[in-house]
């Protein structure tokens, strides 16, 4: 009554847990509950408990049928596992009264399907795109989903979680291949000067930008953003090593280097608030006290205030600062158009995906 395992491992365990294979392993093989019980050392009315689903398998009976039948150990659990795992989800979408598929719309499974965003086991079912949607988020059960940085800071109502949980999962994954250096406070100034050096030089580096964020003890990550979501970027402490994610919706080249002095300001003022908890900039509203730092280190206010924005500035002899962040303040504060000449030439495009 052996059955070799590489048999086993074709059995599509989707819908079916362990008791429904052995009840068939049984009538297969031709052998009566009494001579399996007797085998597996237990009695045959705890076998037939097992066998109708009234009682469990516990650690010990899993053992032993591994040892009668040659099923790994492993396998079993395995099964066990992803049948609970399915009857957590129906129970779930059934008390909020949801579709697999208006389930699945909350995570824009289409995108991530077409842009394999995630390694999908089939695509053609629902069932196992939310697992392995579950799984991707590091997650036991589906009810956990919605207590994935239930202490993140949010200036604004983030109406698509969903989104920002994959997207900052993504972040997180891409973050681990990278090596960084101790952090140190002073650091900050280091990162800010170099941001500024870049932007008087009208360079942007994606690859040297993370070297350096790296050298100078923080995680940099740019990742793209998942249509439908707000995210445009976030700061977050892991282990006491900051990490900056940023989106790729920046096409120009003052708004990416504006929203990582943004982020920055976090790392300058929330180091330690961090470590329990994501600051996340949205769309339509980011945090006013890092805007103001992070404009403040673009161009001193005292100085934007007094010389640029005066009438008779000519940003032609702008030497101090670099231009594209006077252009990208002034039009902030709308003294010069967006559509202007003088903006489009000094806070202009970045080339093609190069964020």
């Amino acid at each position: 009554m052996i059955l070799k395992e590489k048999e086993v491992e074709v059995i599509i365990m989707s819908r079916v847990r362990f008791k429904d294979y052995l009840n068939d392993y049984l009538e297969c093989y031709h052998i009566t509950n009494k001579e399996f019980a007797s085998r597996l050392g237990i009695s045959q009315k705890h076998l037939i408990d097992i066998l109708s689903g009234k009682q469990g398998l516990s650690a010990d009976v899993i053992e032993r049928i591994s040892g009668v039948t040659n099923i790994s150990v492993e396998y079993i659990y395995k099964m066990e596992a992803n049948s609970f795992l399915e009857d957590d989800i129906d129970n779930y979408l059934k008390v909020h009264g949801l579709t697999e598929s208006e389930y699945l719309q909350k995570f824009n499974y289409k995108y991530l399907i077409k842009n394999n965003y995630i390694d999908f086991t089939d695509t053609e079912s629902k069932m196992d795109i939310i697992k392995d949607i579950l799984h991707f988020l590091r997650v036991p059960t589906i009810e956990q989903v919605s207590k994935i940085d239930k202490e993140a800071y949010f200036k604004s109502k983030n109406d698509k979680p969903e989104l920002l949980l994959l997207w900052l999962e993504k972040c997180y994954r891409k973050m681990l291949n990278e090596k960084v250096l101790e952090y140190k406070k002073e650091n900050v100034n280091v990162l800010v000067n170099y941001i500024l050096d870049s932007a008087k030089k009208n360079k942007f580096d994606e690859e040297e930008l993370i070297r350096v964020f790296n050298e100078n003890g923080v995680y940099l990550v740019i990742e793209d953003d998942i249509p439908g979501s707000k995210i445009r970027g976030a700061f977050k402490v892991h282990r006491d090593v900051p990490a900056i994610y940023l989106t790729r919706k920046y096409k120009r080249i003052a708004d990416v280097y504006f929203a990582l002095l943004h982020e920055i300001a976090h790392l300058k003022s929330d180091f330690n608030m961090a470590k329990a908890r994501s600051f996340v900039a949205y769309e339509d509203e980011v945090e006013d006290k890092a805007d103001k730092i992070a404009y403040n280190w673009m161009v001193n206010d005292e100085y934007y205030n007094k010389v640029c924005k005066k009438n008779n500035y000519n940003i032609i002899d702008e030497e101090r600062f670099p231009k594209c962040f006077v252009v990208y303040r002034l039009a902030k504060d709308g003294i010069i158009s967006y559509k202007s000449k003088i903006y489009q030439k000094y806070n202009f495009l970045l080339e093609k995906n190069s964020i």
